[in-house]
């Protein structure tokens, strides 16, 4: 018995043993002279032949210049807290927030942080970095974080904000460090090459391999003295004037970096692009760096950011305007600030200002854009028409007061466009309508029956807090954006009515 089991043994184990022998050699064996790739020739060609890059040529340049320009240009990162009711309904019953506030206890409230990405630019060895505003409004003012490219982190501190500009400049403590100069951008072409540089989506591209210069894009000047209106902070929509158009991608995180020329000189902060999606698509768009000069030199001269003015109230020029006034351009003078520099000057409502230091003007936008291009004490002269005659006028400029509509001490404004009397929220007015403390505005004392607003059903004891987005504090406020509605325009109103915020459209008196 013995023998004969183990001869199946061995009968059993041979075929397996001549089977993964026969499976290793037709997996490894390949016949002589067979190839797995049946190639006639080599299977590429290369070149080790080296291309130095001429410095004085036109790609010498683009690389000379960002060698230039990159060591100085920043990341910044912000966080910002945000409160909000521990209870809400969301949109679009954000209302019924408020009415449950009147009657019940008031909702307990959380706090989330929002993180926010931009880019800089380090203007002088001190460490001052020039930036947008956009980028650090309504941030923890603790919690700013500037980086550099060799990955050395910095705590900063802000120094000056413009938002009506886009304009912020901050503060790193700290000697020597690398710097960017500063170009002219008054003379850009059409066509002109540009570079523009930042850190898109902060460092999210560097963390890997910890490498964290900026990033680049190359384009040319696509258009300058271009005005766009862009989303901004709390629902408000800015206006930017005269800013430079360019096809360079500019992405987001980009925002606060510089465009610069060929010469590794800055001509524009970035700052905003056009696009359906809200990525680049070609068309972005930078702050002239002459803008910025001015806030600089401001900063330098009072301590704080300080714009020229000249002290008038403007309007648009309408063709039914341009008639009575018997003329075809110009920016009409609605009101003269007192004391103000055009009241030294003679300028007086009804007055058609035609030219700025000899250049036209045709719009209230580009009559402030010529006066901001000034120098604080710089002298202006205008051209303007008063009663179908031309006059001359000269006059200087002065800093910009805080508070216009203390400067001008108005009570109200009777707005016949709309039918309704606006006042500043006094404590008088506050009591007589029940007004909230924390209620910004104007409030309406005034509705001529059977007008634009009484059509709507705006009421006496209402709150105007925003005209076409524009957030409305003052009259000040009211009356700059109302100065841009026409006969005839529809108007977006967003406003306190009894317990309800709300919007409503307004179709003006032509």
């Amino acid at each position: 018995m013995k023998k004969i089991f183990k001869k199946r043994k061995f009968v059993l184990i041979f075929p397996l043993i001549a089977f993964i022998i026969a499976g290793f050699i037709s997996l490894n064996y390949i016949p002589a002279g067979s190839s797995q790739l049946e190639l006639k020739g080599p299977l590429f060609e290369e070149s080790l032949k080296p291309h130095p890059v001429d410095p004085q040529s036109f790609e010498g340049k683009i690389i000379s210049a960002i060698k230039k320009v990159s060591p100085a240009v920043v990341s910044i990162s912000t966080e910002r807290t945000v409160t909000v009711p521990g209870v809400g309904f969301g949109p679009p019953f954000d209302n019924f927030d408020q009415f449950f506030r009147r009657f019940f206890e008031e909702f307990p409230q959380r706090q989330f942080k929002q993180r926010g990405l931009g880019s800089g630019m380090i203007i002088n060895k001190d460490g001052y970095i020039l930036t947008n505003e956009h980028v650090i409004h309504g941030v923890d003012k603790d919690k700013i974080t500037v980086t550099l490219p060799t990955n050395q982190r910095y705590k900063a501190k802000i120094v000056g904000t413009d938002g009506e500009s886009d304009i912020a400049v901050l503060k790193i403590e700290g000697n020597n460090f690398p710097s960017v100069v500063l170009g002219d951008s008054s003379n850009l072409q059409v066509g002109q090459w540009v570079i523009a540089l930042g850190n898109p989506f902060g460092f999210a591209l560097s963390e890997l391999n910890k490498r964290y210069e900026p990033t680049v894009t190359v384009g040319v000047v696509s258009a300058t003295g271009r005005a766009i209106q862009a989303g901004g902070a709390e629902g408000e929509n800015r206006v930017y004037a005269d800013l430079i158009q360019t096809d360079a991608s500019i992405n987001p995180g980009n925002s606060g970096g510089p465009l610069i020329n060929i010469y590794g000189e800055v001509i524009g902060i970035n700052t905003a692009i056009l696009s359906p999606t809200g990525g680049s698509i070609g068309i972005g768009f930078a702050i002239p760096i002459n803008k910025a000069k001015v806030l600089l030199q401001s900063l330098v001269k009072y301590g704080e950011i300080k714009w020229p003015w000249i002290g008038i109230y403007m309007q648009e020029l309408t063709p039914e305007l341009a008639k009575k006034f018997g003329v075809e351009k110009g920016v009409l003078v609605a009101d003269v600030v007192p004391s103000s520099p055009a009241e030294k000057a003679g300028i007086k409502p009804g007055d058609i200002i035609q030219e700025v230091n000899g250049k036209p003007v045709e719009s209230p936008l580009e009559l402030k854009e010529a006066v901001l291009k000034t120098k604080i004490g710089e002298k202006i002269n205008l051209t303007i028409v008063r009663e179908r005659k031309t006059v001359k006028v000269e006059l200087y400029t002065a800093p910009k007061p805080e508070k216009i509509s203390e400067a001008k001490a108005e009570k109200y404004i009777e707005e016949t466009l709309l039918g309704i009397k606006v006042e500043e929220i006094t404590p008088a007015l506050r009591q007589r309508y029940g007004i909230e403390e924390k209620e910004k505005g104007v409030v309406v004392t005034q509705v001529i029956p059977g007008g634009p607003a009484d059509r709507v059903g705006i009421t006496v004891g209402d709150i105007i807090k925003q005209v076409n987005r524009k957030i409305v504090k003052n009259l000040s406020d009211f009356r700059e954006a109302m100065e841009k509605v026409k006969p005839g325009d529809t108007v977006l109103l967003r406003l306190r009515h009894g317990l309800w915020t709300m919007f409503v459209t307004v179709e003006t008196a032509k």
